[in-house]
């Protein structure tokens, strides 16, 4: 099932159940409907009739940073605000008729958010920093499930779960819906045997387009001069509109955001090791004159 329906399902799901958003979810919520108004929404309108499934929308850092709401929320749970926004951004591309995905890119990031690759550390993990770094794609596209359908095979709920990249899948353990409807026939009793009958829907999954890559830092000055080469070598992942589109020994400003992963050939049950994941939250031009190693005087070793 195409990604670009989640938000718009779960937001109308929640609504028919009468889940309501908590006063922090509204306030941000708000927060990006005036955001979108006063600075996106012709570039919104001018996206009807495009072909693409997603598009990537670029938000200045200083929008942010000039609005009470978004700015604390963004700086530190940058995950669950930028979902909010782009349930958001989504409801305005419906509104003007446009079935594809929008996805907020957030880009030139202020000064305190620039960091070096090679002084990286899991001290930083969940944190928004900005690199200027060279870029090689390693093994291609791939997807994953981003959110998984179960359903009860007893019953017929359905139970979408959230997954997290590159972690064992999760799974519901016990059908509620089962217990309630055994409840309601047996004077408040519970079944004596739980209900854990449950098949996923492989094609009713939500799938997301991702793409591995490699990043060395680099410095280098308007005549493609080196300044420095970073010494160490991360790993990088980026997803949606950025797969497919990135060319070996470009050079480019990323806004990433610091996770961890398990080690090559291991997994996170296996071993207690990590290593530094950056999962690129938006891509900007070369800040140099130059946008390719090939026009620089840098010789990158093959297995770099």
């Amino acid at each position: 099932m195409f990604e670009s329906l989640r938000h718009s399902q779960v937001y109308s799901m929640a609504r028919k159940r009468g889940i309501e958003p908590d006063s922090a979810m509204q306030e941000v919520l708000g927060a990006w409907r005036i955001l979108f108004e006063k600075n996106h929404i012709e570039e919104i309108k001018r996206l009807k009739g495009f072909e693409e499934r997603v598009f990537g929308l670029e938000v200045e850092h200083s929008l942010i940073c000039n609005d009470e709401v978004l700015k604390p929320e963004f700086h530190t749970r940058p995950d669950w605000t930028l979902e909010l926004g782009n349930i958001v951004l989504n409801e305005k591309m419906m509104i003007h008729g446009n079935d594809s995905r929008l996805v907020i890119r957030v880009v030139n990031f202020s000064k305190h958010h620039h960091f070096s690759l090679d002084e990286l550390r899991m001290r930083h993990r969940s944190t928004m920093l900005t690199f200027d770094v060279i870029i090689s794609p390693v093994g291609g596209p791939l997807g994953w499930i981003k959110k998984a359908v179960y359903e009860c095979i007893d019953c017929e709920h359905r139970f979408e779960i959230k997954q997290r990249l590159a972690r064992e899948r999760d799974a519901p353990h016990l059908c509620y819906n089962c217990i309630e409807i055994f409840a309601a026939k047996n004077k408040g009793k519970f079944p004596r045997i739980p209900p854990v009958n449950f098949d996923m829907l492989v094609e009713d999954c939500y799938y997301e387009d991702i793409e591995y890559l490699n990043a060395i830092e680099v410095a280098i000055d308007n005549d493609g001069n080196v300044l420095k080469l970073g010494g160490e070598k991360f790993l990088g992942v980026v997803n949606d509109e950025y797969v497919g589109t990135l060319v070996p020994g470009s050079i480019h400003r990323i806004n990433a955001r610091i996770a961890v992963d398990h080690l090559p050939n291991r997994d996170f049950v296996k071993d207690t090791r990590r290593i530094i994941l950056l999962k690129i939250h938006s891509i900007e031009n070369s800040p140099f004159k130059v946008s390719n190693v090939s026009e620089t005087s840098i010789e990158l070793n093959d297995n770099e």
